[in-house]
């Protein structure tokens, strides 16, 4: 959608990263539910928590495989794509993260308009096929090709991590809206996305890790991950 002005490919930047739409964030926790019930992090340091996932999550991963999925779509190299895909899904740990990441970017997959001779429309053929998982970060960079916002895709990943495990902790009682809008804007201070290369790209955080191997087996769950 080349003819889109400014204006509109702000719009859609918004719609895709709006709680609204269906790809079911709103039911991801991404570990935190049960870091809370297994009582591992006091209140007062839940914004360090959630700044490890920015650092060594987020930032130093997804955003990576969003941006050289977004390279990969611009040069036409649909082979790479796959593989970033296939980078994704296998570098989450736990179980219910893999399932979350493909729920999510299938979710978008089937809410987005694709043109016809598009990379988009050719990539949901192949995971129809189930020769592509189509993790969100992948599909995100197809989104962001599509409707032309191209780099701009990487603030909506961020955002839509924030607000899942933000939200979580408001559903569940541990903060209130007021509190969440604080830590939200205490959070943002540190958006800075850096264009990392494949190479370079990284994640560890094993409490949150082992925090979602525990979640699977957990009997009592208001969340998916």
């Amino acid at each position: 959608m080349s003819g889109l002005n400014e204006s509109q490919r702000l719009l859609h930047l918004l719609r895709i990263s709006d709680t609204f739409f269906p790809m079911g964030s709103f039911a991801m926790s991404q570990g935190m539910e049960q870091i809370i019930n297994d009582n591992l992090v006091p209140k007062e340091k839940l914004v360090n928590v959630i700044k490890t996932y920015l650092d060594k999550v987020w930032k130093s991963f997804d955003v990576g495989i969003f941006h050289s999925a977004l390279q990969a779509i611009e040069t036409g190299d649909i082979e790479m794509l796959r593989k970033l895909d296939e980078i994704c899904y296998s570098s989450k740990i736990a179980e219910e993260n893999r399932t979350a990441m493909v729920k999510m970017g299938n979710g978008m997959m089937n809410a987005v308009d694709f043109e016809e001779d598009s990379m988009g429309n050719s990539y949901k053929t192949l995971i129809k096929e189930g020769a592509a998982y189509g993790t969100y970060p992948v599909v995100l960079a197809l989104t962001s090709h599509q409707l032309n916002f191209k780099e701009l895709g990487a603030i909506s990943l961020m955002y839509v991590n924030l607000m899942e495990v933000t939200a979580s902790l408001v559903r569940m009682g541990i903060l209130d809206y007021i509190e969440a809008q604080k830590l939200l804007t205490e959070l943002m201070k540190s958006m800075q996305l850096n264009q990392l290369k494949l190479c370079d790209l990284h994640q560890s955080f094993p409490l949150a890790d082992i925090a979602s191997m525990r979640h699977e087996l957990s009997q009592s769950r208001m969340f998916m991950s």
